[in-house]
């Protein structure tokens, strides 16, 4: 039987993980579920899923510890949907430091669970024909998520400094951005370290060199081709 993609379910409330296991089952995903850390991270030693739909707090310990199992064991050949009743942004930071690629909170509903499901498994997984072309030359930044995504298809978590120094980048592509325009607190100083760490972050995980650089006695530029809108 053909599945829409494998998921695995981590959540030890009960009611609530049978509801997203009874309701993604119904809808052509092939589930997995545990309820604890330990079962989780026996599940991912066994098999590879396509996503971990995760709930932070569980009885035996932090999501946060299988996430950062799964990253470890597969990389990025893993959706990570952090979903949890903790929606403050300690939290979320937390999430995207072992490298969860969407972050929910439990009021979620389930068709928006299924359709972030359906959005990440779309950009794990492209299709064999775009395999068989040439790469794709356009980065994408999607300021919701806070994410970079890079034409290799690698996904740059952000800050929101970072998210801020890019967004008026990219609208513009190709002409330079005034480093006062572009600096957290109208601070020029800051910018430096902003733009410092956010080079280390791409160029860790992308073979595509960081899709900006600076333009003496102006400010910074942005160099990529940005998606077709």
């Amino acid at each position: 039987m053909q599945h829409d993609g494998h998921v695995l379910v981590v959540e030890d409330e009960p009611a609530l993980r049978i509801d997203l296991v009874d309701y993604l089952l119904a809808r052509g995903f092939r589930v997995d579920q545990a309820a604890t850390c330990r079962d989780s991270l026996a599940l991912l030693e066994r098999s590879k899923p396509d996503l971990i739909l995760l709930d932070l707090a569980l009885p035996d310990g932090n999501g946060l510890a299988v996430a950062a199992a799964a990253r470890q064991r597969y990389d990025l050949a893993v959706g990570i949907i952090m979903l949890t009743a903790f929606g403050d942004e300690a939290h979320r930071l937390a999430g995207r430091g072992v490298g969860a690629d969407i972050y929910l909170v439990k009021d979620t509903s389930l068709r928006e669970i299924e359709a972030c499901c359906r959005n990440l498994l779309r950009r794990l997984q492209p299709s064999p024909s775009a395999n068989a072309t040439s790469p794709p030359t356009a980065w994408h930044l999607d300021d919701m998520l806070w994410q970079l995504l890079t034409p290799d298809g690698s996904v740059v978590p952000l800050t929101a400094t970072e998210v801020a120094f890019l967004k008026p980048l990219m609208a513009a592509p190709h002409i330079a951005q005034k480093r006062a325009d572009l600096s957290p607190g109208g601070e020029p100083r800051n910018l430096d370290a902003v733009v410092l760490r956010l080079r280390r972050k791409i160029e860790a995980v992308s073979s595509h060199p960081p899709p900006f650089k600076a333009v003496y006695g102006s400010g910074y530029v942005f160099t990529g081709a940005p998606p077709q809108s």
